[in-house]
């Protein structure tokens, strides 16, 4: 190998690798939902969005997280941008399954159905 050749090499190899790590922190800093469940006094309780996206299509269930048929709540909406609540009941009782959950699901990015899932018991 010339030692140009060499030169141009290393040059190529680093302009790869400095490509590489933009888009590395571009994935990480990226708009993304995620959630947060508020269970304040008097049985009312929040599906808050806390990330810097807005969730589109989404759908708070609360009951089994294993079983999508046991539902004790639900709670619908078109939109919703971050910082906005979803309210919905959540109260766990003798009854209620082991794996009690408040489930959120929502179309993510490129229309992907994503899902979010918190145990309440």
């Amino acid at each position: 190998m010339q030692a140009g050749d060499w030169a141009t090499w290393v040059g190529s190899s680093a302009a790869v690798v400095a490509a590489v790590a933009s888009i590395a922190v571009w994935w990480r800093e990226r708009s993304s939902v995620s959630w947060e469940f508020d269970r304040p006094e008097r049985g009312r309780s929040f599906a808050r969005n806390t990330g810097s996206a807005t969730a589109r299509d989404v759908h708070v269930r609360v009951g089994s997280a294993s079983n999508d048929n046991d539902i004790d709540a639900e709670a619908r909406a078109v939109t919703v941008a971050p910082g906005e609540v979803i309210p919905v009941l959540a109260f766990a009782n003798m009854a209620s399954p082991a794996d009690f959950a408040v489930v959120v699901t929502w179309r993510g990015r490129f229309r992907r159905r994503e899902r979010w899932t918190r145990i309440l018991h």
